[in-house]
């Protein structure tokens, strides 16, 4: 990341006691892959992106506004790197408020805040959901790559996907420092007009609290959201890492329920240093309720440090659906009941 015009300004008010200190920093980063998927289905093998962590262009600033108070934004824009095209965003949190990908929009993140030293941060604006997070943090390979944990944590349904990982027109509220403890709370607008057919659709509300201090860390985190077209999405996993520094040990639980409906992962899995590097693997399964089928999935990676902003990676991962099941795959499409899908990447990262 590199500082633009950093602006160390004494902004003298009329008591003449006031100071403000602003800065802007674009950041970025970079990943691709060579990507092989297949199974009892089509295979496809290129270059992708994303394999171990999300690509991305984006500029934050701050403000110091004096006594402990700042202002600050944050605008993220996804990045094909394979191809040049930018991200998706959403404009309501419905099916409807889609923009497809192609030009730069911000829709991993656009927020202004307000924060206290005291009392937490208040955030405005397009941002993560809280039952998100614990997916990222809480699984050996978060939620990128063959072996995401978005495979099996994400609903299986495409309308109740919207909110699973951001929501726009949102209005969130971070806790301040509290010794180890930490928490969000949110609630989104469908900014839909009252005479609607579905005025609430669109709205979210949810909250997360955990706590890290040492080696262990552990959250749990809920959203629901309105959407009548699929049936209401509600999303909660409970999620905690323990790090021995030999090894890091990982365990995520989840359910989503849209409608009558019912998706309740879980996965275990571990980080283990070596070197300049890291090895990584997961195990994780499904159990479905009036939708899709039960799968199970397992994961093997290693991760290779060249620097501080480089990273080599390369990941394994194979999906078994089970019963006359074909939904869930990790890249190439299962079209024999029970049948499996696996793939293989190898690829490279670069933050700046």
């Amino acid at each position: 990341m590199k500082k633009l015009v950093p602006i160390a300004a004494a902004a003298i008010l009329a008591c003449g006691v006031a100071h403000a200190q602003s800065s802007v920093t674009v950041f970025g980063l970079l990943d691709l892959s060579v990507a092989r998927f297949s199974g009892d289905g089509p295979s496809l093998t290129g270059v992708m992106t994303d394999g171990y962590q999300s690509s991305r262009l984006g500029f934050r600033g701050v403000e110091d506004l004096g006594g402990g108070l700042a202002a600050s934004f944050w605008l993220e824009a996804a990045i094909n790197p394979n191809s040049g095209s930018g991200g998706t965003t959403n404009t309501n949190n419905q099916s409807t408020g889609g923009i497809g990908s192609g030009g730069l929009t911000f829709g991993r993140r656009s927020t202004v805040s307000l924060s206290g030293n005291q009392w937490g941060e208040l955030r405005f604006g397009r941002d993560y959901t809280p039952g998100f997070w614990n997916l990222s943090n809480f699984h050996p390979f978060g939620t990128n790559g063959v072996g995401s944990a978005g495979v099996l944590f994400y609903p299986v349904q495409g309308g109740a996907r919207i909110t699973n990982v951001r929501a726009s027109n949102s209005v969130g509220y971070f806790l301040p420092k509290l010794g180890g403890f930490y928490g969000q709370a949110m609630y989104a607008f469908g900014n839909t007009a009252s005479n609607a057919t579905n005025p609430d659709d669109g709205r979210l509300y949810g909250a997360r609290v955990g706590y890290a201090a040492g080696p262990v860390d552990v959250a749990i985190g809920y959203s629901k959201t309105k959407l009548t077209p699929v049936g209401d999405f509600t999303q909660t996993n409970i999620g905690a890492t323990y790090d021995f520094k030999v090894v890091k040990l990982f365990a995520l639980w989840g359910e989503n329920k849209v409608g009558a409906t019912k998706t309740k992962p879980w996965n275990v899995g571990a980080h283990v240093p070596f070197g300049a590097g890291v090895f990584r693997v997961a195990y994780g399964k499904v159990k479905t309720t009036g939708v899709a089928n039960d799968a199970s999935q397992w994961t093997l990676g290693y991760v290779h440090n060249l620097s501080k902003r480089t990273a080599l990676y390369t990941n394994y991962s194979q999906i078994d659906n089970k019963g006359a099941g074909t939904q869930y795959n990790v890249g190439s499409p299962v079209t024999t009941p029970g049948g499996e899908s696996k793939g293989w990447e190898i690829g490279v990262r670069h933050t700046f």
